[in-house]
């Protein structure tokens, strides 16, 4: 996995919010566990066609 943009602490462990899970997010990001930043996770769910 890669690491947190504020902490540089591995993600792994951290909880994944989908595009527009929380209403207001168009894309999908991951809550590191260690600090609390949204990681944008770019690409997540699109299709490889």
């Amino acid at each position: 996995m890669s690491q947190c943009i504020a902490c540089q602490k591995d993600l792994s462990g951290g909880e994944l919010t989908l595009p527009w899970e929380d209403g207001n997010n168009p894309d999908a990001y991951v809550t590191c566990r260690n600090c609390g930043t949204h990681n944008t996770v770019y690409g997540y769910g699109e299709d490889d066609d």
